[in-house]
């Protein structure tokens, strides 16, 4: 290559980087968050998580965060979905915001009557599938106990999990399972085998740390 070329890949380059065009490492996070029952005590603690999350990004990285609830197939449920710009500044003026609307919602939520989990994977999937990010990832914080609403059975939709690595996290047990060690394992295998099933990539991170680990 000439050092004409080669100046001039080198410019474009360096116009793409300034314009904030995503780059092969980008990544775009979905965490899905329970508010049912007694797990909803756990979403100001799942808040922390997200806002620690989002401050980990780079720019034109991806974040959002949506309550898993009745009937979790829908925009109601999504409470942040937003890239971070391309400039180091205005991406820290982002997060500043996605930090103000997370707290607004762990202040505000109402503890729903439903778990509808399939039916969050598969919004996640669907706006991870139309995100430019290179690596994308959705976060569980649940007890991954399962409730679908009567009037929204999402248990019977199709999953498109490929090229999407879900990691559990907070999986709490229940305080019947103290009698039934093997319940809480065959709960997570489960969740496993539909997540493997659908051709996703299955993590399960039971502490905040190593989920941080399994994501940057």
């Amino acid at each position: 290559m000439s050092w004409r070329r080669l100046t001039s890949a080198v410019l474009a380059t360096s116009m793409l980087a300034g314009c904030g065009a995503v780059t092969s490492n980008s990544r775009a996070v979905f965490m899905l968050v329970d508010a049912s029952g007694t797990y909803a005590k756990e979403v100001p603690d799942a808040v922390v998580t997200a806002k620690l999350v989002t401050s980990k990004l780079n720019s034109n990285d991806l974040i959002a965060f949506g309550q898993i609830g009745s009937c979790s197939f829908t925009d109601d449920s999504l409470i942040v979905r937003t890239t971070l710009p391309g400039t180091p500044s205005q991406a820290a003026y982002t997060k500043q915001d996605v930090f103000g609307r997370l707290d607004a919602y762990g202040e505000t939520f109402e503890a729903t009557s439903w778990t509808d989990i399939r039916g969050g994977l598969r919004y996640a999937a669907e706006e991870l599938a139309q995100s430019d990010q290179s690596e994308k990832i959705i976060v569980i914080v649940s007890d991954l106990v399962e409730d679908v609403s009567p009037a929204c059975d999402t248990s019977r939709i199709s999953l498109d999990l490929e090229g999407v690595t879900v990691v559990a996290t907070n999986v709490t047990k229940l305080s019947s399972e103290a009698s039934n060690p093997d319940a809480y394992s065959d709960r997570l295998a489960m969740w496993q085998a539909t997540v493997e099933d659908a051709g996703g990539t299955w993590v399960h991170a039971n502490t905040r740390d190593r989920l941080l680990e399994k994501i940057f």
